[in-house]
């Protein structure tokens, strides 16, 4: 017979938090404007605020043994670049729709193009599937942020959830209006800075 050790609280590998596709009330714990080759983008940093699930990626976080930790819940925002082209006009109008989607969520916010007033908020988001190909070739299937809408939406349960995202649709270009989402059971979860602070943003 093997030595008995004491696995309280020990977590497996591969184990991370996810929720099932549905819609969720979200708060924004972090905000930061990032630039890459198509212009700049939001990051944003979620966490479920109501429900069931409510605290999830925290505590996924807060029980996270290696380092660097890394937040499961991500969501990426392009930021248009007003050059009125097709693919500008799909972005603008998904960035139209997460902003209109914090007015109508939080009752004395206006976008006003200030990034540091999102922190805090909270957004209806729509989690459903996303394909992505993990490093080893194969294609998996993460539970994403794939849209938004109001918290009072979700809370009366009118939504609709987006369609899933299959990469030959993505590399297509689809009607994503050229964001790009990533959460939940992602392997490519981003790392995030101050692993012992209660926040991680």
């Amino acid at each position: 017979m093997i030595n008995q050790v004491n696995m309280d609280g020990v977590r497996s590998y591969g184990t991370t938090a996810s929720v099932p596709k549905g819609g969720y009330v979200v708060k924004i714990l972090g905000v930061t404007v990032k630039q890459n080759s198509k212009g700049q983008y939001l990051e944003l940093g979620c966490d479920i605020a109501e429900g069931e699930y409510a605290g999830i990626f925290l505590n996924d976080f807060r029980g996270q043994t290696s380092e660097p930790k890394k937040w499961h819940c991500n969501a990426f925002v392009n930021v248009p670049l007003g050059n009125n082209t097709e693919q500008d006009g799909w972005t603008k109008r998904a960035f139209k729709t997460f902003y209109e989607s914090l007015e109508a969520s939080n009752p004395n916010y206006h976008f006003d193009w200030d990034e540091t007033k999102i922190k805090g908020l909270l957004v209806g988001a729509l989690f459903s599937g996303r394909e992505y190909r993990g490093n080893d070739g194969n294609v998996y299937e993460a539970v994403a942020i794939n849209g938004w809408t109001s918290v009072d939406n979700i809370r009366t349960g009118k939504f609709k959830l987006p369609k899933d995202k299959h990469l030959n649709e993505q590399a297509a270009g689809g009607s994503f209006g050229g964001n790009v989402f990533v959460t939940s059971s992602s392997p490519n979860g981003f790392s995030v800075p101050g692993a012992d602070d209660d926040l991680p943003f």
